[in-house]
């Protein structure tokens, strides 16, 4: 079951989508026409709903790859408190920790990216338009900023509860015989 949080993170990803698919219809049909208003609406509202479904969809697959929204939330729920649960076994917490921490790297190519992108987008403001050099450096920095505010803390988060590690018995039950 989705919880607010769940559905706030769909409307999130319905956002991000939508707006990846407006930007990029429009960029693409501004190859052929002036971006307009008009342009903008009839392009660009069709390709935000296909980009809404889209990363609606996306976020589904990856909750579904990580075992379903309970089992990705109660991971992210670890890595916000820094600690696994008692009588979670090594190999549930490792590989999904090792996941979350995997994901550095992707926030790190996204951040260069975005500034890489929005440098090339402003170099370009004279052949699209102010209207279109807003939407794509708004889009650029949104990415970039989710990156470095949510995507890199939460994957170091889980790479130093990894490097800690986690006991998951805390408390033996009972005395370790002595080898004599």
């Amino acid at each position: 079951m989705v919880d607010e949080s769940g559905r706030l993170r769909l409307l999130g990803s319905a956002v991000a989508g939508a707006a990846f698919g407006v930007v990029l219809a429009v960029l693409v049909a501004s190859s052929w026409l002036t971006t307009t208003t008009a342009l903008l609406v009839g392009v660009g509202v069709p390709a935000g709903i296909a980009g809404a479904a889209i990363g609606v969809w996306t976020q589904l697959r990856a909750w579904r790859a990580a075992g379903g929204y309970e089992r990705s939330a109660a991971v992210q729920r670890w890595v916000a408190e820094q600690r696994v649960p008692p009588g979670v076994t090594a190999d549930e917490w490792v590989p999904a920790l090792q996941a979350q921490a995997d994901r550095e790297g992707a926030g790190w190519g996204k951040i260069v990216l975005c500034v890489l992108w929005t440098a090339m987008t402003l170099s370009m403001a004279d052949q699209h338009g102010p209207l279109l050099t807003g939407l794509l450096v708004a889009l650029w920095v949104g990415i970039g900023a989710w990156s470095a505010l949510w995507v890199v803390p939460r994957a170091r988060a889980a790479r130093a509860l990894l490097r800690r590690g986690v006991a998951t018995e805390p408390f033996p039950t009972e005395p370790r015989p002595t080898e004599s």
